[in-house]
C-alpha cells in the first residue's frame, strides 16, 4: 500500500480509537489532535498489552483488530494518566 494511504489509515483509525476511549471513560471526546496523540500512542500500548498477557493476536482482524488495540490501549493510557494529574478539587 503506498505510504501516505498507510499514513491515513493510521491517523483516521487513531483518532477514531482515541474518541472512543474518550467518551467511554469521560464522556466527552480530546479534541482531533488529542484524538489522533491518544490513539496513536494507544495503539502501540494495546499491542504490547495483549502480546504480554498472551491473547490471541487481533492483526488478523485488520482494520478491526488495530481499532480494537487502539481503544484498549487508549482506555489504559486515559486512565493512568488521568490518575497522575487529577486534581483533588475535582472528584
Amino acid at each position: 500500500m503506498d505510504f501516505w494511504v498507510s499514513l491515513g489509515m493510521m491517523l483516521g483509525i487513531g483518532a477514531v480509537a482515541g474518541w472512543a476511549a474518550s467518551v467511554i471513560l469521560h464522556g466527552q471526546g480530546s479534541g482531533l489532535i488529542g484524538n489522533m496523540v491518544v490513539g496513536f500512542l494507544g495503539a502501540y500500548i494495546g499491542h504490547w498489552m495483549f502480546d504480554y498477557l498472551r491473547l490471541p493476536p487481533l492483526s488478523d482482524w485488520s482494520y478491526l483488530g488495530e481499532f480494537v488495540y487502539g481503544v484498549v490501549g487508549s482506555m489504559v493510557l486515559l486512565l493512568v494518566f488521568g490518575r497522575m494529574f487529577i486534581q483533588q478539587d475535582n472528584l
